[in-house]
């Protein structure tokens, strides 16, 4: 067609004659996928339908056959497109146009037959997505309907129709059970549940009933997409898997068992049954008779494009085998004995589904190009046979007939668009997205074959219009998979929901068109406005939505209140004499809306709305409010009505609630001294009924959630907290309910949040900010002593969620909103009083949030650098701007106040087989140097003095001892030798026994002992560093000093991947190295020290490393000669100025306790 439009510009255009404007964009003209061959073949009639189907306006008509006639009457179809699009498998009279007969093109009856209604003559304009409910008339193009395009979704498009009109499949969709799903769904303002098998029954019935085509929204939101997932092209493949997989998953969990089935590995439910089948890969090793086989079940099965000619030398790809020989040879075990011999491995078809999907490569990934297409010629036939590959199989189980041909149409893998052909009652069909017409076997067959075809100027140009799905059925039973899904067979619940969405839609419209003689009236009670106080100073809520069974609509000139009185009865079954209605309106000189108005007899709808189109009404009766009569003289005067509102500030919670209202009824003016004193009681009522904070979380700083290792996340707290301080936690005496009386104060809300003492007389409408008064106890922890300045609280909030810093979970203690200006050390007394202990505020220490690792930032948050919160949640790089929002905080042993004016330091105590005892935390004089002498003396007696649960309650010691006992049969004598060895240590030797190992990610960077005194200085740790203290490695007995050095150890990845590929993990240790030692037996002294077996570590490999240089150490070649050839011995010391550049003795193998993380594919369903 772009052919066709070029000549069309260039030779017969006329701008006297024809309007440019009108010429069609040449991405539709792109999207359609009829060649000039076809065009040639075609009636006059048939060209037109094209030109329409390309959006060729009618008046452009003429010009475009004009153009064509030159084309085919100079050049000929045979010229214009090579014969080699021609197929060889299809007898000759299916190309002629002579004799193609009506079959092949005309229109087929659709499954959905009985659901035909009469189509009206007029369509009532609907809302983007949602569809009539009608069946296709005589008005009708085609009987079957296409899918709208979210943006990107031409794939999923393509899917659904091939799986929609298989009728076994949507017959099973239509089984599934989802009545539930439909039920509470008749309002339109509640949002569907999403679940992925009543969307597609929606769906379903949409494609069966209609006669447009029909959105895919809902279902994609059942996925859990976003707006913008639907802009994001998906492989059409992996969706396939993805969508069965789920349906399968969903249909396990309601389908009851069924009986076994004669093979284990075959799954039992209709989405099985259809789709899935079995391939089985095998290994033979003829040499000692042994015969593997493992089955492994399949949705679809891959076929190479690339090299291969047609579909069934692919097969023969799939299925060829692989011989195992040379270097490559097959390992068997045996008793621990491994041997090497010469194998055949393959696959082979176990068994096939009904359903045989098909995918096709035709994407290649290039080294230089990256993902490229395979334009290649690749034949695909109507009728597929695989007994060669199936030869136990019957005849009837083999033979397919095709019943799909999804098509991508592009020459890239990135970009593209997905249209299918399909068989529907012996005739095809083309389904681009919301496009349906009829396909000739030219363009199912030969037009999608690939290959390269010449253009008009006689270039060999690629056809980048591809099958890339295969949808085979079993020719056996295509009468019924195929079957016509009769009436009664639609789940019934879902057409009902469509027709009443349909009738709420028309109704809706209607309404839309009367709509300017209508308003809408909101009922309201006390307790919805406790959840929303905008009420209280506006007619209507932005953004809220009201259910059905509280909103009237009503028109204007109706009287209010016997129509609202009677409506409130009616919906919320309060009888008419208890009822006193309010609205809003405008009050006082600067007519701020207030709900003041009582609604009383003789106004209109139109008065109480004011103009507006919607507004709310206050329903107060003698249950849900405070009623107070004043008796007064003045029986004469009439009586008033007055409604006043009350809230109540709470300091310590940093939060304003609503009490309730109050409506004062009297003759004469009452002062507002006296109004407020009739009211008190009920306000002490409310607030004794107000609930426990319930923020608060007693002890949640000693775990908060999952614990794990010592090493990962043992929380510092336990082994400093003497008892848990939930069970001695109690409210303070300002959340008490049962407190003695004392005087409240109360201020009168103004407009604009502003507040001041009550006039001497109230008016109606007035919100009263009530206030009790704080005790001693409570005032260190209020910052905020009363509503006037709460007010700056609320200007300069920000959102932050406070986590307590306990990897991997980081438990949420609160999720909220707090002023940025607040203080480190009001932020301390604020979560000392969530977790219940507000005298130890200053051992609370923050630590701020790196956006770049998502997880806390390895510096802490210290006061005087971060001095209020807004400078906390700032990012710690500063080319960072935007500000996040998570804060962790942690209960130190120390007060923050103690740790910041000394050398602090915290440190892991580990073992002879370098696994760690327990953790602790020692302070030393900042005014003092740091040295070996002074620091190991506090750490052995803080080792020492601290209690036996302190250090043996650790999970990490019973845990390691129990699991090595059990998984080496070795007793625990070694772990207890440690700890003997710990208690027994005089403090003042112990620099000649220990030494401080600075470790991060795996590395030894620094050490610091009585031979590296001077490691620190004048300076101090590193909050950044993983400190460990262990015994100074002994040198190999009988070997003199001179013929052994001491190495570090690192264990290691690499991710060749990466830049930086030498990847360290776990725990690092030093080990001395004899010279003449071999690779072997280091490796089972290694084995030994970390209680391994040689087992265990047979697959490690040894090598040296510096930077991202190894070298694998070879196993007769002595250690020492090793060592210094690869590098001089200097690089081997530690504390140099660049550690990375450290060289070590690096052991190559997986984490020992690393989990790998799956991560889900883009297209993943949520549901």
């Amino acid at each position: 067609m772009l052919h066709l439009l070029s000549v069309v510009r260039h030779v017969f255009w006329n701008d006297n004659l024809f309007d440019k404007f009108l010429l069609p964009p040449e991405a539709d003209l792109e999207k359609c996928q009829t060649s000039l061959a076809d065009l040639a073949t075609m009636t006059g009639r048939e060209r037109i339908a094209v030109f329409e189907e390309c959006g060729i306006h009618s008046s452009l008509h003429p010009v475009f056959l004009r153009a064509l006639q030159s084309l085919t009457s100079i050049h000929g179809s045979g010229s214009i497109v090579d014969n080699y699009m021609l197929h060889p498998h299809l007898s000759a009279h299916h190309w002629s146009p002579s004799l193609n007969g009506a079959p092949l093109l005309g229109y087929s009856f659709v499954n959905s037959e009985a659901f035909a209604t009469e189509k009206p003559e007029e369509r009532i304009p609907r809302p983007k997505g949602k569809m009539v409910l009608n069946s296709g008339g005589a008005n009708s193009k085609t009987k079957y309907n296409g899918l709208l395009n979210q943006g990107a979704t031409c794939y999923l498009n393509s899917l659904l129709q091939a799986l929609f009109h298989i009728s076994e499949f949507r017959w099973t969709i239509y089984q599934m059970p989802t009545g539930e799903e439909g039920v509470e769904k008749n309002d339109m303002g509640v949002k569907r549940a999403k679940s992925i098998p009543y969307a597609l029954q929606r769906l379903f019935c949409l494609l069966q009933r209609g006669s447009e085509a029909v959105d895919t929204t809902e279902l994609t939101e059942s996925f859990g997409w976003s707006a913008t997932d639907s802009f994001i092209q998906h492989d059409v493949h992996e969706m396939t898997c993805t969508l069965l997989d789920n349906l399968e998953n969903k249909l396990n969990q309601v389908q009851q068992p069924e009986k076994r089935d004669s093979s284990p590995s075959t799954k039992k439910n209709a989405i099985s049954q259809l789709f899935v089948g079995v391939l089985e890969n095998f290994v033979c090793v003829d040499e000692v008779d042994y015969h593997g086989s493992r089955e492994e079940l399949f949705y679809d099965i891959q076929l190479l494009v690339k090299d291969t000619t047609d579909i069934y030398t692919s097969f023969e790809r799939l299925f060829q085998v692989e011989v195992l020989d040379g270097k490559n040879k097959y390992c068997l075990e045996n008793n621990g004995t491994k041997s090497y011999h010469r194998a055949e491995k393959g696959v082979r078809l176990k068994r096939t589904p009904p359903i045989l999907l098909l995918h096709l490569a035709r994407f290649d990934y290039d080294i230089e190009k990256g993902e490229t297409k395979v334009l290649s010629r690749w034949d695909y036939y109507n009728n597929l046979d695989l007994s060669k590959y199936m030869p136990h199989a019957s005849k009837e189980d083999t033979n397919y007939t095709l019943c799909s041909v999804l098509v991508h149409s592009g020459s890239d893998a990135g970009f593209g668009h997905y249209f299918c052909f399909l068989r529907c009652s012996n005739a095809w069909y083309r389904f681009n997205d919301e496009i349906v017409s009829p396909a000739s076997l030219r363009e199912v067959f030969g037009a999608n074959f690939g290959g390269f075809e010449l253009n008009y100027w006689g270039s060999e140009v690629p056809n980048t219009t591809n099958a890339y799905m295969l949808v085979y059925v079993r020719t056996s039973e295509m009468g019924h998979l195929l079957r016509p899904i009769a009436a009664d067979e639609v789940p019934w619940h879902v057409v009902r929901e469509l027709e009443w969405e349909q009738t709420q839609y028309e109704r809706l419209l209607k309404e839309q068109a009367e709509d300017h003689l209508y308003g809408r009236i909101y009922f309201l009670q006390p307790c919805d406005i406790e959840e929303e106080q905008e009420f209280l100073s506006c007619r209507r809520p932005r953004d809220r939505q009201f259910p059905s069974n509280t909103t009237l609509r009503i028109l204007l000139s109706t009287e209010a209140l016997p129509a609202f009185k009677e409506f409130v009865e009616k919906q919320l079954g309060i009888p008419s004499s208890e009822q006193l209605l309010w609205y809003s309106a405008a009050r006082g000189e600067n007519n701020h809306v207030r709900l003041h108005k009582q609604v009383v007899q003789g106004i209109t709808v139109a008065d109480i709305l004011c103009g507006e189109k919607e507004s709310c009404v206050f329903v107060i009766t003698p249950s849900n409010a405070n009623y107070v009569e004043v008796d007064e003289d003045g029986e004469d005067d009439a009586v008033k009505y007055e409604l006043f509102h009350h809230k109540l500030y709470i300091p310590l919670r940093l939060k304003v609630v609503f009490l309730g209202s109050t409506v004062l009824v009297h003759r004469k003016t009452v002062a507002s001294e006296k109004a407020i004193a009739l009211m008190e009681p009920f306000i002490r009522k409310r607030i004794a009924e107000i609930p426990p904070d319930k923020n608060l979380k007693p002890n949640h700083h000693l775990g908060g959630g999952d614990r794990s290792c010592i090493g990962d996340s043992e929380t510092l707290a336990a082994p400093f907290s003497e008892t848990p301080l939930g069970d001695a936690f109690t409210p303070s005496s300002g959340e008490r309910a049962g407190k003695k009386k004392e005087a409240l104060s109360v201020l009168c809300e103004s407009e604009y949040n502003t507040y001041s003492k009550c006039s001497p007389v109230l008016d109606s409408g007035d919100i009263l900010v009530w206030q009790e008064p704080c005790s001693e106890e409570d005032k260190s922890g209020i910052f905020y002593p009363d509503i006037v300045s709460f007010q700056h609280f609320l200007r300069r909030r920000v959102p932050v969620e406070i986590k307590l810093n306990l990897p991997p979970s980081y438990p949420t203690l609160i999720d909220t909103q707090l002023a940025e200006t607040m203080t480190y050390e009001h932020l301390q007394r604020y979560v000392a009083r969530l977790i219940g202990d507000p005298l130890n505020y200053d051992r609370i220490r923050f630590t701020m949030h790196n956006p770049e690792t998502k997880l806390p930032y390895f510096m802490k948050g210290r006061r005087a650098e971060r001095p209020t919160l807004g400078r906390l949640l700032s990012p710690p790089v500063q080319r960072r701007e935007v500000r996040s929002r998570y804060l962790y905080y942690e209960y130190c042993k120390y007060a923050v106040t103690e740790i910041e004016a000394a050398h602090s330091l915290q440190f892991k105590l580990f073992s002879e087989r370098v696994k760690p005892i327990s953790q602790h935390w020692v302070l030393l004089p900042l005014e003092a140097p740091i040295t070996p002498k002074e620091l190991f003396r506090t750490c052995v007696k803080e080792i020492q003095e601290a209690k036996p649960s302190g250090i043996s309650s650790f999970a990490t010691t019973s845990v390691l001892a129990r699991s090595e006992k059990e998984r080496e049969g070795q007793p625990n004598d070694l772990f207890d030798a440690d700890m003997k060895f710990y208690r027994e240590l005089d403090p003042e030797d112990a620099w000649q026994e220990l030494r401080l190992v600075d470790v991060w990610r795996g590395r030894i960077y620094n050490l610091f002992d009585k031979d590296h005194p001077h490691t620190f200085g004048h300076s101090t740790f590193e909050e950044s560093a993983e400190y460990r203290i262990e015994q100074i490695p002994r040198h190999i007995e009988g070997i003199p000093p001179q013929n052994q050095s001491l190495i570090h150890v690192h264990h290691f990845t690499l991710v060749r991947q990466r830049s930086n590929s030498v990847e360290t993990h776990g725990d690092p240790f030093s080990i001395y190295i004899d010279h003449a030692e071999f690779a072997p037996d280091l490796l089972r002294r290694i084995a030994y020290k970390l209680g391994l077996s040689e087992a265990a570590v047979v697959d490690w490999k040894m090598a040296l490393v510096k930077e991202n240089y190894v070298v694998e150490v070879r196993p007769n070649v002595p250690l020492g000669r090793q060592l210094f050839e690869f590098c001089l011995e200097a690089h081997y010391l530690p504390n140099q100025q660049y550690p990375l550049k450290m060289a070590f003795l690096g052991l190559e193998h997986a984490p020992l306790l690393k989990s790998s993380v799956k991560r889900g594919s883009r297209v993943v369903i949520l549901n």
